[in-house]
């Protein structure tokens, strides 16, 4: 069975009818579903942006607030190095299959960044991340 494609995907996330939710796809080629979450009852409200492209893996931005910012300069954990808007998290090891494209969205990378999230907050408070997995460590340069 082929993996969904990126039209069946906006459906799927149209879906889940997140409030003010948007699902925007670009030119056929890139899908983008903004939508906003709150890890528990008590928290904050973060605008997270998932990003799909026909090839490749999905990526997640917390867009709003400032996680940096929210962080008092710490080194946030669980984030990949990128050169646009937000934070992009890691949510799990692509070198361990934890995520195949026949997977839906809901029950993981949305699912994960709530998670995600749920550790952020708490790390803000105890400076210790409890999420476990593996810190991704940010490539160096290689000049010629």
């Amino acid at each position: 069975m082929p993996a969904p494609t990126l039209p069946e995907r906006a459906y799927e996330l149209r879906a889940l009818r997140f409030p003010d939710a948007q699902v925007q796809l670009v030119q056929g080629r890139e899908l983008r579903f903004r939508f906003a979450i709150s890890p528990t009852a008590f928290s904050r409200q973060y605008q997270c942006l998932l990003v799909m492209t026909r090839t490749g893996f999905p990526e997640m931005f917390i867009l709003s607030p400032n996680l940096l910012e929210l962080s008092d300069g710490r080194t946030l954990p669980h984030i990949y190095r990128h050169d646009g808007g937000g934070t992009k998290l890691c949510l799990w090891l692509p070198r361990k299959s934890e995520w195949s494209s026949h997977m839906r969205l809901l029950e993981t990378y949305i699912a994960w960044t709530s998670e995600w999230l749920n550790y952020f907050e708490e790390w803000l408070v105890t400076d210790q991340w409890a999420g476990g997995g593996e810190h991704p460590v940010p490539k160096k340069k290689r000049w010629r």
